[in-house]
């Protein structure tokens, strides 16, 4: 049962997705449920109905909720992974639904960045690299490390729309950074793959840098499957 009120601070919504995340982590809202109404969570959590909605809009990107037109906004169902066809927490569910969407994405944004890249974006490619190399010591670093990269490349296609993609991604995947760095323990091949990214970028190199994206993102896809399968 949802009891507890929200401290204050400068971005509420995310309290109220972490409330929230957590009631449903703990099994106290069940794939299916629905959720309270606004008015009852906006009484629980003492927080406006915008705050309300702004969590809502991230936990709907996030995969953890769907609304339904007349009927509400319900807790979805994660999906199986394993042979045994147990299911997995919601929230793996969705890290694995966003890995698969970058799978496609990554190669295509790496490839327009050789294409377009200026000897200005290249420079600043080569700077949150070589950055990279000192500040591998924790999840957030890593997390943060991997949105610089990849929101540079994002912007060396100088493309809006690669740009704002990337940084939504970057959103969700910041969000639950900490289980995904912590299952991507993989300090050397991050750096490398991102190494050999650049270089191909470095030699207007389309397809290298198209393949080189698209074996980083498929060993980031595999290991996060194996790790979420395993109960890891």
């Amino acid at each position: 049962m949802i009891d507890a009120p929200v401290s204050r601070g400068t971005r509420i919504y995310e309290k109220v997705v972490e409330k929230l995340k957590g009631e449903i982590a703990a099994g106290n809202i069940l794939p299916g449920d629905p959720l309270p109404s606004e008015r009852q969570l906006m009484d629980t959590f003492g927080v406006s109905r915008s705050s309300l909605r702004e969590a809502f809009r991230v936990m709907e990107l996030l995969g953890l909720i769907e609304s339904i037109p007349g009927k509400g906004r319900f807790v979805r169902h994660p999906r199986t992974i394993s042979a045994d066809r147990n299911t997995i927490q919601l929230e793996d569910s969705a890290i694995l639904e966003l890995m698969e969407a970058r799978r496609i994405l990554d190669p295509a944004i790496a490839g327009e960045s050789a294409m377009r890249a200026t000897p200005s974006d290249l420079t600043r490619i080569l700077r949150v690299i070589t950055a990279t190399e000192k500040t591998l010591s924790s999840p957030e670093e890593r997390a943060q490390a991997d949105f610089d990269f990849h929101l540079l490349l994002a912007e060396a296609t100088h493309n809006f729309v690669f740009i704002n993609l990337t940084r939504m991604n970057f959103d969700l995947i910041l969000a639950t950074h900490e289980r995904i760095y912590n299952l991507l323990d993989d300090k050397d091949a991050f750096l490398n793959e991102h190494k050999e990214m650049y270089e191909a970028i470095l030699d207007h190199n389309v397809e290298r840098v198209r393949e080189a994206a698209s074996q980083h993102i498929d060993r980031i896809y595999r290991t996060l499957h194996k790790g979420i399968a395993a109960g890891e």
